[in-house]
Order: C-alpha cells, then structure tokens, then sequence
C-alpha cells in the first residue's frame, strides 16, 4: 500500500471537514487523552502535533501550539482555544518552529497517515527540549509494537512505556530523548 501523498491527505481531511471529524473521532480521542493526561505534569508549554479540531485543548492548563495541516480542522479548534493555547497550520514533517522549543509533544493518531513517518519523529526530537516528554499513537493495524517501537527509537528516543488500551485501536508510546 503506498503512502498518500500531503495533498492527498490535506484533501481528505478537509473533506471531512469540522462535524464529520468531531462525530467520527470525538469518543475515542477522549480516550485517548485521559490515557496520556497524567504523562504531561508540570509541562510550561506543549506541541499538539496533528491538533485536529482541538479535542485535547479543554483538557490541557499549559500554553498549548496546536498545529493541523487542514485549515478546516484548524477553523473548528479555533472554537476549543483558551486563552493560552495558539493554532499553526503546517506540516507535521518539517515543523516551523525553532530547535528545543517545547516542553512536551503529543501526536496521537498522526504518523500512520504520513508520507514519511521516520521525518515526522525527527521532528518532533528536534523541536523538544533534552527532558522533554514526546507520546506518539499510531493504530494499531498499520504498525506491530515492534514497529512502533522501532519507529519511535530510531531518532533520539528512548521509549519509556508503549501500551494500549481497552476501545483504543492505537499504541501509544511515551519517550524521551536520549
């Protein structure tokens, strides 16, 4: 199977567009995120890398970067933002912004729909500080945990726990640079 290309999936998250992303995506995300709350303590400032409509911003107390490739999600998360927490629309490949700026990524459900996933997490290293959290989810039924693993500790990441959860169809990892 080959790997849609950026327009292709700009195009098919746009056509999704802000209610259908919501209905579809909503309840299992929420699961997701009480997953991963507790791994992100005492963070000052945090990428949300692939924010989608923002689901994870009312969940969240530190400054927050969401960043989404489709500026139709990016219209709905725009809604969600608190006073603190800023959208970006880019590309989760080659992300504006400068070397060791956040405390702390999330991911979640992003790195299977890329076109080159090994770029997405050399990113994510490169934009987070030495002691920083990085969680990353991808579904289950494109990578094996042994893929996943091999993917997430490939670039400067040693992962910490990998795990699922019961109604999650991802694994989600939980790194740290090395």
């Amino acid at each position: 199977m080959s790997k849609p290309s950026k327009q292709e999936i700009l195009e098919r998250y746009d056509e999704l567009g802000q209610e259908l992303y919501d209905l579809r995506y909503t309840e299992e995300q929420k699961t997701k995120y009480a997953a991963i709350l507790n791994e992100l303590d005492e963070i000052s400032l945090l990428l949300d890398n692939g924010c989608g409509t923002g689901l994870l911003f009312p969940y969240i107390e530190a400054q927050t970067v969401g960043l989404d490739l489709s500026s139709k999600l990016l219209a709905k998360a725009l809604k969600r933002t608190k006073e603190n927490q800023y959208l970006i629309q880019g590309d989760s490949e080659h992300l504006p912004f400068k070397d060791s700026t956040f405390d702390a990524l999330v991911s979640i459900t992003v790195i299977q729909n890329l076109p080159s996933p090994d770029l997405a997490v050399a990113e994510s290293v490169r934009v987070t500080k030495h002691d920083s959290i990085i969680i990353i989810s991808s579904l289950k039924r494109v990578y094996s945990e042994e893929e996943i693993i091999r993917l997430i500790e490939k670039d400067e990441l040693f992962a910490i726990k990998i795990f699922t959860k019961e109604n999650v169809n991802d694994w989600i990892t939980v790194s740290t640079r090395k």
